[in-house]
């Protein structure tokens, strides 16, 4: 059984977030009531949830004084899906994070940069992993695969996350549109979806935080990719619409399935293995769920 870093430096952490939205915010969460001081970095950070102390830093700005942390977790969203708001993001900011934990007079004993599985542009349907190839194939790609480049570069003791589409804060597009009718079904081969839900995510980053020698990589999805057209079609059945017609659509940017064997054989549980478990917990507390759903667990579209 693995020793965790609480286990081996024999006291509870001092935990900086950064960028602490939604994904943060759970992850907090979770550590607070474990016992840990999570402070919460946003450049507004008004309505933080309690057990989370906000600190109010624009890392964008520049390279700012920071306290010491044990740990610290960057999992920042861009405010838009442009070139410019992932290089503010995943190029200035954590950079200049980097830049100032590196001026701290001791280093944190474990970073955790949270990426996205977006830099796997495969389109034939293959399966990938940690050590599959990775390819810059625009802007925003090339802002995350900087972004671990600059961990690398820093010689702090730091690992990376990459996880799929999160789902799991509300019903997103993809709800939405099967309720409205413009759902669609891309006809032809498979199109292959991964996602993660985001209670699992936040206990992932968690769980890497523990691990007293992890790997480098983590791939954050759950066990199941799935064909986006079974998706639509199963998640149509349950909330009581039609099924989505058949298109001939434009082909899909990327095709490929990602695995979680590295995440799984760290010890790591997933709370929702596949997609239905997770839409069933999301779709629990809807009154306008199908019969279908049976038994619901406790309750952004990919």
């Amino acid at each position: 059984m693995r020793q965790t870093v609480k286990e081996a430096a024999g006291s509870a952490a001092t935990v900086l977030i950064a960028g602490c939205g939604d994904l943060g915010q759970r992850v907090g969460h979770l550590l607070a009531g474990n016992g840990r001081r999570v402070l919460g970095l946003r450049r507004q950070p008004r309505g933080m949830p309690a057990g989370i102390e906000p600190l109010a830093i624009d890392l964008a700005a520049g390279v700012p004084r920071l306290p010491m942390f044990d740990q610290v977790v960057f999992c920042a969203a861009p405010d838009g899906g442009d070139a410019v708001a992932y290089r503010a993001t995943y190029e200035m900011a954590w950079g200049n994070l980097l830049a100032a934990l590196c001026a701290l007079p001791t280093s944190p004993r474990r970073l955790v940069l949270v990426t996205s599985t977006r830099c796997y542009a495969q389109n034939d349907g293959s399966w990938v992993d940690e050590d599959s190839p990775v390819t810059a194939r625009d802007a925003q790609t090339a802002s995350l695969l900087r972004a671990e480049s600059l961990l690398r570069e820093s010689g702090l003791p730091g690992l990376v996350l990459r996880p799929a589409g999160l789902y799991g804060a509300d019903e997103g597009p993809l709800l939405r549109s099967l309720r409205d009718g413009r759902a669609r079904c891309a006809s032809g081969p498979p199109r292959w979806g991964n996602r993660m839900h985001r209670d699992d995510a936040a206990r992932a980053i968690v769980h890497l935080l523990g691990l007293a020698d992890p790997a480098p990589l983590y791939l954050g999805v759950d066990s199941e990719p799935t064909d986006h057209a079974v998706l639509l079609q199963e998640l149509a059945k349950w909330i009581g619409v039609p099924a989505p017609e058949s298109a001939d659509l434009p082909a899909a940017g990327v095709n490929r399935r990602c695995r979680n064997t590295r995440l799984l054989t760290s010890g790591f549980r997933l709370l929702y293995p596949t997609w239905r478990e997770g839409y069933r917990a999301l779709l629990g507390g809807s009154q306008s769920a199908g019969q279908g759903l049976g038994g619901c667990p406790r309750g952004a579209d990919q």
